[in-house]
């Protein structure tokens, strides 16, 4: 799978984070709404970020996509990541496994 720099980068920042996110073999797995996340740290936390690319499907059934995020500053160890999408397009390519 290609690498994807996130859209909303900024070329100053000094670190960097690999985000590796699979998308289920189920049928109607993928997904076509947009992805939203955030990052929480022991040393902080991003804003609200986007998934995105617009040279190819991303979070297509049994795909593996490969994000590169970066930040200002380090996070320090990582806790979690919250993940949500906003359920647009038809019924069938808005749910995300």
């Amino acid at each position: 799978s290609n690498i994807i720099y996130l859209r909303d980068n900024y070329k100053d920042d000094h670190y960097y984070y690999r985000i590796v996110v699979f998308t289920g073999y189920r049928k109607n797995s993928g997904t076509k709404s947009k992805i939203y996340f955030k990052v929480v740290g022991d040393r902080g936390e991003t804003n609200v970020r986007i998934f995105s690319n617009e040279t190819h499907q991303i979070f297509q059934r049994g795909q593996i996509d490969t994000f590169i995020m970066t930040v200002p500053k380090s996070l320090g160890s990582l806790h979690y990541i919250h993940i949500w999408h906003d359920n647009q397009n038809n019924q069938s390519s808005s749910s995300w496994f």
